[in-house]
């Protein structure tokens, strides 16, 4: 945190710098992932990246993607990961990174929806609070020389888009503006003191979200507290005028996003003399009297503070030595750079101890741990798994994504390494068992012609391992979905290898949620990884031979079929019992549904305040005993009901949770803290909390409840 004395050095230094500048060298300021450093007057140059789950560069580690990070259901260790991630960036020569996504997402379609933790504001909000604090860092080590500048993205209700297509324009309700879509944001503001918010590529009730200044004055800054800088998402400025047709000219388009509150430009494909908007157009905007000069030193004296909080002018990364704009197409020495447009584009510089970080074996086990936490059971038909190696003499390990490198969406190419299920079995079962692979179809094509070998491997096996699920072709940000089914002839390779009479045990590895519904009926035991990171097979090798006892929590509801969508837990009461001909209502697995290989009793649930007031928190306690034969973690999960309300409120809301490991036999009391806020909802333009009786009910899934209490609100 910044002490007075520092921010008063950091304005006279800021001001000093423009008083000096052209229009030109002020411009120049305003760019992301291209050199803004400037020579002349000595000013650092902030390096831009991505760092989703790991830094996007050579040899980083790479952690399970967001939507796996999100069925931990432990803040603690996502804040671990995204301090990772910060140290080996500041390393990299990275300043200022374009992560977390807080996206509450509700459709699954959407290509994106493996970057967000989920489709619950409450878990949404832990998470991203969390991730936001690891890479920024709090109190004396804020933004110091092993944290970066966090970007809240994107501002806002992207998750959940009209058709599941990406950009979709959205319609959407103050009322759910502010109870589903900006509470992340809120939080990240207020707690993690965020440096950096990105806006939404669509429009929303008819506004682009990048010249929206009632969302970033108004709400984030105004309302929020928000002090931090606005940078565009990629071109969205420049599309203004192109796509959306808002104005008549790139200028214009400048001035729409200066006056929205935009204060650094995203332009990472479109060449820096070539039609970016905070290049020419921005300076010819200014001269034309449409942007003023002081809206112009405003935003740039927003990145000379971040500059000067960040300690850049004495970073070795930072040095202004690019003195041209065409330098962006320079090489530096080393590896750091990313290609784009076929074009080399500076990176940054690396540190003198960049080895030594990416190196920390510390990183590996922290990557492996977040990878077996994350792993969801779905299914455990008469306790197959975990496999006893014991007892087997082979295995087949099969499915198209069986032996693939599989990270996610903003990974980098190439990590330090990569262990897939393959691997990982193998290493785990040595030279004890026999391990036959193939295969047996493509996960993005109809070609299915190892389909015969793959089943021959699992007629000769004790036991399948059938890995299916998608890739980075099915499904990525613009690569949306119209059906939620396995892709390519997955479906006919399960069915065939099911046909063997060979246990099967299948993971999913993927983006996005499949509907598996056939699967479910006839598998006998199922899990779901998502995108695993670095340590994949590893992770999935320690669960399937019960080295770890798996306690993952999906972040979001599974439906039986796409027709089912939108199918998020916590709508709204429906005016009456909802049905569908001839198929079930209910989704094929519930929000917050992950089973374990072993027991757990959730009970008395109990309100341990009294008589609280509107204004009050309320204090719960609940008991979770371990009655299984072995050690493991649960997630208990607390939802609450406002019984009578002046508006529809969903049947049940999330509002605590708890990750906690309890040895066989053992009971463990829990504490917990219903806020205010947690009670409220949004009415006439404001929080409300109406006196009354509320139910808050105990289990491991928002399907699940093993206990309940109720209290009563007073006025």
């Amino acid at each position: 945190m910044q002490t007075t004395q520092k921010r008063q050095e950091a304005e006279t230094w800021a001001q000093a710098l423009l008083d000096q500048m052209t229009i030109e060298e002020k411009a120049g300021q305003l760019a992301a992932f291209f050199p803004n450093g400037n020579k002349r007057l000595g000013i650092p140059h902030m390096q831009h990246g991505e760092c989703l789950h790991g830094m996007v560069a050579d040899r980083a580690t790479s952690f399970p993607q967001a939507l796996a990070l999100g069925c931990m259901w432990d803040p603690e260790l996502v804040e671990e990961v995204a301090s990772i991630v910060a140290k080996e960036a500041r390393a990299l020569g990275v300043h200022h990174c374009f992560a977390p996504m807080l996206g509450v997402v509700r459709d699954p379609r959407w290509g994106r929806i493996q970057e967000a933790y989920g489709e619950d504001t409450y878990l949404v909000t832990r998470t991203g609070v969390a991730f936001c604090k690891g890479l920024q860092g709090m109190g004396e080590e804020r933004l110091n020389r092993d944290h970066i500048i966090a970007t809240l993205k994107h501002l806002v209700a992207d998750g959940e888009p009209e058709a599941g297509l990406n950009g979709a324009a959205m319609e959407l309700s103050e009322r759910k503006l502010r109870e589903i879509h900006l509470p992340p944001f809120e939080a990240c503001i207020k707690e993690a003191q965020a440096a950096s918010i990105m806006p939404a590529h669509h429009a929303l009730n008819g506004i682009p979200c990048h010249a929206n200044s009632h969302l970033i004055e108004d709400i984030c800054r105004q309302e929020f507290g928000f002090e931090g800088m606005i940078v565009s998402d990629n071109g969205d400025i420049r599309k203004l005028y192109t796509t959306m047709k808002v104005c008549s000219s790139l200028e214009e388009s400048a001035k729409l996003a200066m006056d929205a509150g935009v204060d650094t430009e995203l332009a990472w494909l479109i060449p820096w003399n070539e039609n970016r908007i905070y290049g020419p157009a921005l300076i010819q905007a200014v001269k034309d009297g449409l942007v003023s000069m002081e809206q112009l030193d405003t935003a740039v004296r927003r990145v000379l503070l971040f500059k000067y909080e960040m300690d850049l002018l004495h970073d070795p990364c930072a040095k202004p030595e690019q003195e041209s704009l065409e330098a962006c197409y320079q090489n530096v020495e080393g590896d750091a750079h990313v290609s784009l447009a076929g074009k080399t584009v500076y990176y940054g510089t690396k540190r003198d101890d960049v080895e030594e970080v990416l190196q920390n074996p510390q990183h590996d086990a922290i990557a492996l741990k977040a990878a077996q936490k994350a792993i969801v059971l779905l299914k455990n038909q008469n306790a197959l798994l975990p496999l006893n190696v014991s007892a087997l003499q082979t295995i087949a390990v099969l499915g198209p994504n069986s032996d693939r490198v599989l990270l996610g969406n903003y990974a980098t190419a190439k990590p330090r390494h990569y262990v897939s299920v393959l691997e990982g079995i193998r290493r785990y079962v040595g030279r004890s068992v026999q391990v036959l692979t193939s295969q047996g179809c493509d996960p993005d094509t109809y070609l299915a012609v190892d389909i015969p070998e793959a089943v021959a491997c699992a007629r000769k096996a004790d036991v399948a391992i059938l890995v299916v699920g998608g890739n980075e072709i099915t499904c990525m940000e613009n690569q949306d979905v119209d059906d939620l089914n396995l892709k390519g002839d997955q479906q006919q390779l399960i069915e065939a290898v099911y046909e063997t009479g060979t246990p099967v045990v299948m993971v999913l590895l993927d983006g996005r949620p499949s509907s598996i519904e056939w699967a479910d009926q006839h598998i006998p035991a199922i899990l779901e990884g998502f995108y695993l990171g670095q340590e994949c097979g590893t992770a999935l090798a320690n669960v399937l031979f019960g080295e770890y006892n798996p306690g993952g929590k999906l972040s979001v509801t599974v439906p039986r079929n796409v027709g089912q969508i939108p199918c998020y837990y916590n709508k709204l009461i429906p005016g009456r019992a909802p049905d569908y001909y001839q198929s079930p209502v209910k989704p094929l697995y519930p929000f917050g549904y992950g089973l374990s290989y072993t027991r757990f009793s959730i009970h008395d649930l109990r309100v341990v305040s009294c008589d609280p007031t509107v204004e009050e928190d309320v204090q719960l306690a609940v008991e979770i005993t371990n009655i299984g034969a072995r050690a493991g973690e649960e997630v208990v999960q607390l939802y609450v009901r406002d019984e009578i309300s002046s508006l529809v409120r969903p049947e049940k809301e999330l509002k605590g949770f708890r990750r906690v490991f309890l040895e066989a036999g053992e009971t463990r009391t829990l504490s917990f803290t219903l806020k205010n806020r947690d009670l409220a909802f949004w009415m006439d333009g404001r929080w409300v909390v109406e006196p009354g009786e509320f139910t808050v009910t105990a289990g491991n899934s928002s399907a699940d409840e093993q206990a309940r209490c109720t209290f009563a609100v007073r006025g």
